[in-house]
């Protein structure tokens, strides 16, 4: 079996991750911040649409393609600025916060890039089998 044949995995995996590293920067940060629960609502939705994914249903599979390659650049965007950060964020932020942040958006954006890689191979895959 071929991951590309089974793209639910990926967005189970990538979901159970956005669930896990949102709740935890929630948790962790004493001001509880409203917006570190965007990737949990998120991987809810992702889990309902794994049904959806794995019949194959398209509409579904690009819902999930779309959000997941959404919330990739936007966790890939406040990766980089975790890792390069301005003086702004160095004075806002102390070290150990920073890596916090560095490592859980680094996570959450290489499951998305991983969960996108997975679904656009299946895409592929199936087209190719369509053309034969």
């Amino acid at each position: 079996m071929n991951i590309a044949d089974r793209p639910d995995i990926a967005n189970n995996t990538h979901a159970a991750v956005l669930i896990g590293a949102g709740l935890t920067s929630y948790f962790l940060n004493e001001n509880r911040p409203k917006t570190a629960l965007i990737p949990p609502a998120a991987g809810g939705a992702l889990l309902l649409l794994s049904p959806g994914v794995k019949s194959g249903d398209k509409a579904v599979a690009h819902a999930a393609v779309g959000v997941t390659a959404l919330l990739g650049v936007m966790t890939g965007v406040l990766f980089s600025k975790a890792i390069a950060p301005s003086e702004a964020a160095k004075q806002k932020f102390k070290p150990e916060v920073r890596q916090r942040r560095a490592g859980v958006f680094g996570l959450m954006t290489l499951t998305s890039a991983a969960a996108v890689g997975v679904y656009v191979a299946g895409f592929i895959r199936k087209r190719k089998q369509q053309e034969v």
